[in-house]
Order: structure tokens, then sequence, then C-alpha cells
């Protein structure tokens, strides 16, 4: 497993290597500070995983990452960013990234990440047929849900990118989350709940901007 970062400080990008490379399986980790140079490695060499941040000094991280998807559709994008703009998120949910870490970044969870990445491919790299149990600890979905199994007013389709934007930010309040997907609250609170239902998600409440309380919805 190969793995790019790219983040403009320099000092930064290094101790997400060392790390990398310590507490992960990578093969090969790699760092560059900017766009230039992440494609003119990528033209050169076999990458996996591009950790990339989305401000660097000549190009946004998340049109670096379409510009690498064109030319190489394969590639996995972890973003990292003090930015949580929901349009920019909403984007990188479109382009499909692994993950959406916001600074500073918590390197355990980084860590976990590129494992359970790195865990994914030699699972399915081999010939063998894997059981729904062995599935399942490879992707972050905590209770397997057949379409059969949803309740009236739970499409699979918007189920899964709900639970996808989960993978990209760790928490949301419902209002955030309609805006960056494009639904009404109410749907997205509905989808919410029966997610919580299930366990997938927990409930915290803090008191909003007006002061009304405000359910915080956390993987």
């Amino acid at each position: 497993m190969n793995i790019l970062i790219v983040e403009d400080d320099f000092r930064i990008g290094e101790m997400y290597k060392e790390f990398l490379k310590a507490e992960t399986e990578a093969k090969k980790i790699e760092c560059v500070i900017n766009a230039k140079e992440a494609l003119e490695y990528l033209s050169a060499n076999e990458v996996d995983i591009v950790i990339i941040d989305i401000y660097l000094p000549d190009m946004m991280g998340d049109t670096l990452a379409e510009e690498i998807l064109k030319k190489y559709p394969f590639i996995n994008f972890i973003c990292i960013s003090a930015n949580q703009d929901a349009q920019i998120i909403k984007d990188l949910i479109n382009l499909g990234v692994l993950h959406y870490l916001i600074k500073p970044v918590k390197l355990d969870t980084l860590g976990e990440i590129v494992n359970r990445f790195i865990n994914m491919n030699n699972a399915l790299s081999t010939e063998k047929e894997l059981e729904q149990s062995e599935i399942d600890q490879y992707f972050t979905v905590k209770k397997t849900i057949e379409n059969t199994d949803l309740p009236k007013g739970i499409d699979p389709v918007s189920l899964e990118k709900i639970r996808n934007a989960f993978e990209i930010k760790e928490e949301w309040v419902s209002s955030e989350l309609g805006q960056t997907l494009g639904t009404s609250r109410t749907t997205v609170r509905r989808y919410l709940e029966y997610l919580r239902e299930i366990g997938y998600l927990k409930v915290t409440q803090e008191f909003g901007d007006k002061g009304r309380p405000e359910k915080i919805y956390k993987k």
C-alpha cells in the first residue's frame, strides 16, 4: 500500500509520515508540499491513497483531487483541513473520499482510517469468498441493514448518502447536514433518528446560537 501526503507545511507532513510508518502496514509513504509536486510524483509512481490538505499554495485540494481522479480513477483520498464549509464537504462526499479530518488531526484516527483501508484492500485481493461479518469489519457501518428491513420512509440510496457524510465528518446537526446534502431538515432528521435507533449514531444535546437545544449526531 503506497501513500502520498500532500501538505504545504513540511513539518506536519513529516509528522503524518513518521506516524503512519510506525502505526500502519503501508509499504511506501512520501510527502510533497504542493499540487505541482503531487502531480509530478503521481506520473512516475503508483499510489493507493493520497492524504491531501484542502488549502495548498498553488491549488485547492478538492480541485487537485478532481484532477487526479481524471487520470487515476482508482486512487483514494483522505482530506484534511480546518475548514468546515458545507459546500466543500458536499463536493468531497460526491467525489467519494474515504474521510474528511478536521485540523488539528488526531493521529490515532488517521492511522485507524488508513489501516481499515489496508485491511479491506488485503481482504478483497484474496480469492476466497467473504462472510458478511468479515465485510462489515472493514467498513464503518456498525450494523448491516438489508434493504428489505428498512422501515417505510427510509430510502436505501438516501440512507447511504447520510452514512457517507459521517465518514467525511464525525458529527452533524440536522440543519447543517440537510444544507450540505440539499435535503430538507425534516427529512434528514428522520434518517438521523433511524440511525440513532439502530445504534449507528449517538446523540448529544447542546444549545444553539439562539439558545435553543440542538441535537448533535455523532458516530
